[in-house]
């Protein structure tokens, strides 16, 4: 995991304060004529200045530091994002570690490091990481979809419907009505599965798998023309 150094660039501001908080320069005349506790008086006074004016400078550059992690996060987390769609899910797991080490409040590091993590098999660390990602931001529908998936895979039938309808009530997610259609249709309620592909198709016209799965549940109720017309459209977006 990379470590980020406190930057030092407050010099100026440093030297701002100096010249307005350090004593008046002493007359060498004058000087020379104070008695020696009144010169070590003096000297103390000085370094016990300086000792102010650093701390506060370096007071400051801690609080602009902290107070800049969530964009430096956020760069951090691009390369991820970048790393995940190349397919090198490891190393853009890593990088999300890395952006949620600096800002521990990024709810879409989150949820693509569980993404990452449910790629490479991760599931149980995958679920930690949805569930962080709504704790963070309780509007994160694609955290929803994604743990809906998931409990899916599971043979949980009656959370994932829960997360999934989640996911719709808040955005209502392509994905998730798919997903919602796909357990409607595999418990024999075909029409129910149909009005979900519908609304998946709706959100989003161009994803050949949605009229597949919606041919298949127009075949189970005996309406085959409709159904051939989905496989149609179907080859025809694959082909463009």
């Amino acid at each position: 995991m990379s470590v980020e150094r406190v930057p030092i660039k407050h010099a100026s501001g440093l030297r701002r304060l100096w010249e307005a908080i350090k004593p008046p320069p002493a007359v060498e005349s004058q000087d020379q004529s104070l008695s020696p506790e009144e010169r070590l008086r003096r000297r103390r006074l000085v370094l016990s200045t300086l000792a102010i004016v650093v701390v506060a400078a370096a007071s400051w550059g801690i609080y602009e530091y902290i107070a800049s992690a969530p964009m430096r996060a956020e760069k951090v987390y691009q390369d991820g994002m970048r790393l995940f769609g190349a397919g090198n899910f490891k190393g853009a797991e890593d990088r999300f570690t890395d952006a949620i080490s600096i800002w521990p409040h990024l709810a879409a590091a989150y949820l693509q490091r569980g993404l990452a993590r449910k790629n490479t098999n991760q599931v149980d660390a995958a679920i930690d990481d949805f569930q962080h990602a709504l704790t963070e931001d309780a509007n994160q529908a694609p955290a929803h979809t994604a743990l809906g998936v998931i409990y899916r895979e599971r043979g949980d039938v009656t959370q994932a419907m829960k997360e999934l309808t989640a996911a719709i009530n808040l955005s209502g997610d392509t994905d998730a009505f798919y997903q919602r259609g796909q357990i409607h249709e595999s418990q024999g309620e075909h029409q129910l599965a149909i009005q979900d592909y519908d609304s998946a198709i709706h959100d989003q016209p161009d994803a050949p798998y949605v009229y597949r799965a919606r041919a298949m549940s127009r075949d189970a109720i005996g309406d085959h023309d409709a159904a051939e017309e989905d496989r149609r459209e179907a080859i025809r977006i694959e082909r463009h």
